[in-house]
């Protein structure tokens, strides 16, 4: 048994992203090939189970992301920066999709990521969970990182506006943590994320690993024999390292 996570970012190709087209592809193949699920569902024995995690929360999660996994009948973790989630923008979709990732950050009134609504909506319909990705989407491997506001304050803010279920979930931001960070991310959450390459044994790791899953050449790259046998090389040597 073991669980690949997988990371993506934007809903559009080109770099930190997939054309929806190779997304609709890639979640065909998931869909007929692979045990998939959300952390702590059950996994199948002998099998390669694979988790979906989309971080940020870019608009075109909802407008393009979405709607595919309804379609291929997935679900998928979303990771929030809880500070840039505003309940409603003036801006039109067609304009929201062309935001880029740091004019999102930089310009949160343009509408680049999903709204409360949104939010709310894709978590009600069983498609959609929401992990907590830091308050203001900064590095936690820093010494001046405020590590109460980044990791306690997301939990209480994303549960009480968007979910009726406790998040479990801590993605950290650009995969960098502390020995402090990943303590009180340990504290506060069930499951915690980081970037790795790696495959995971089940969901009971102190800290998950996951594949980058961007810029995908063909809808099945990531599942590649020669790929797998990588990920799970470095699986076991991490695990290795950590005793």
């Amino acid at each position: 048994m073991s669980l690949l996570v997988l990371m993506y970012h934007r809903a559009r190709a080109g770099l930190y992203g997939n054309s929806p087209e190779m997304l609709d592809a890639h979640f065909a193949h998931i869909a007929r090939t692979y045990p998939h699920g959300l952390p702590g569902d059950p996994l199948e024995p002998g099998r390669l189970n694979v988790c979906l995690t989309f971080d940020d929360g870019y608009f075109d999660f909802y407008a393009k992301v979405f709607p595919l996994l309804k379609k291929h009948g997935l679900r998928a973790l979303l990771g929030l920066p809880a500070s840039f989630v505003r309940e409603e923008t003036g801006a039109a979709a067609a304009d929201r999709l062309t935001v880029g990732n740091d004019e999102s950050f930089l310009y949160p009134e343009r509408g680049g990521f999903c709204t409360g609504p949104e939010i709310a909506e894709m978590t009600a319909s069983g498609h959609v969970r929401i992990a907590a990705h830091g308050m203001t989407h900064v590095r936690l491997d820093k010494a001046d990182a405020n590590i109460s506001l980044e990791i306690e304050t997301p939990q209480f803010l994303l549960q009480s506006r968007f979910v009726s279920e406790p998040v479990q979930s801590f993605i950290f931001p650009y995969g960098r943590f502390s020995h402090s960070s990943l303590e009180a991310a340990l504290l506060h959450y069930r499951y915690v994320f980081r970037i790795g390459g790696a495959l995971n044994r089940n969901w009971d790791a102190s800290l998950l690993y996951r594949v980058d899953a961007d810029c995908m050449t063909s809808p099945d790259a990531l599942f590649a024999p020669r790929r797998l046998l990588r990920y799970r090389a470095r699986g076991w040597w991490n695990l290795l390292r950590s005793r």
